[in-house]
């Protein structure tokens, strides 16, 4: 059996006397350098219309084991470039996700023009719990004409955060997406971002 599909979910915004150089460093060095590393598949970046932080890039995973590669460790921690040291320090709400696949399968990031992206993070939902949640949840995103939904649970905790990620080829609003996903089995997203696919200029 191949391992679980991962991804990389990394949320961050700069002092806005930063924002440009921290586009610059993400388009120029960061991104493509990301990109181009063993079992990276897929890489996008998006830009926040609703929450926080304001920047979000996903990379799709070939398995977690991709961040463990030769190649990896040699560009990043202390390996990173002089301008990573640069620009991560000064970074605000960053957090960086690494988390299996759960559902569907193996599918990565739909390669369909993206309008909308939402990201969702419900807490306290167990593995027993996960089926009846992921099936709510997908049934009332199939309503809002959701392209896609994947749903993914961190490695590094306990097991009983689920996240969300819905793309859709249309706008989406805050309060038709709230009111359709904001709780599921009496539990409140912790957060509820939507982003548009990120375009420089």
């Amino acid at each position: 059996m191949s391992p679980d599909k991962a991804l990389l979910l990394v949320m961050m915004e700069p002092p806005a006397t930063l924002e440009e150089e921290f586009n610059d460093w993400y388009d120029m060095e960061h991104f493509p350098q990301r990109c181009a590393l063993p079992g990276f598949e897929t890489g996008k970046r998006f830009v926040c219309l609703d929450g926080w932080p304001r920047w979000l890039a996903l990379y799709d995973l070939a398995s977690e084991a991709a961040l463990e590669t030769p190649d990896y460790r040699a560009v990043s921690g202390d390996k990173a470039t002089p301008w990573s040291r640069r620009i991560l320090p000064r970074m605000l709400g960053r957090q960086r996700i690494v988390a299996r696949q759960v559902s569907p399968g193996h599918a990565a990031l739909t390669t369909s023009p993206i309008a909308r992206l939402a990201l969702a993070k419900y807490p306290g939902i167990g593995k027993a719990d996960e089926p009846a949640a992921i099936s709510a949840l997908g049934k009332r995103l199939e309503a809002l004409a959701a392209a896609q939904t994947r749903a993914f649970r961190p490695v590094t905790d306990d097991g009983d955060d689920l996240w969300l990620v819905s793309a859709f080829d249309r706008p989406v609003g805050a309060d038709e997406l709230g009111h359709a996903i904001g709780r599921v089995d009496g539990r409140s997203a912790e957060v509820l971002n939507i982003y548009a696919p990120y375009r420089r200029g």
